[in-house]
């Protein structure tokens, strides 16, 4: 084990407005406004996305998937014995 922690970092490189909720972000209720339940009141939503390893740097598209609302699903990736992973991605 090297003792170094390797690092993948998550980027969002493109966006829509939320057409569940128009990007307000809400149920469009201003008596009882609800986060909207498709962009989670962020009002826009995931439609690009890059993941950099700090070991092999960019991964390829098809090593990954994500949705939009910005989850990453890594396929058919592996670590070594005793690696530590940490994920680095935007609020």
């Amino acid at each position: 084990m090297s003792g170094m922690k390797r690092t993948l970092t998550v980027r969002y490189t493109d966006f829509r407005q939320c057409p569940n909720c128009e990007g307000r972000g809400d149920d469009g209720a201003s008596w009882r406004p609800i986060p909207c339940r498709r962009c989670k009141g962020r009002g826009r939503l995931v439609t690009a996305v890059e993941v950099e390893d700090s070991k092999t740097g960019k991964l390829p598209q098809e090593s990954y998937e994500f949705t939009a609302t910005g989850e990453v699903y890594l396929i058919d990736f592996d670590l070594e014995d005793g690696e530590e992973l940490e994920v680095v991605k935007p609020e």
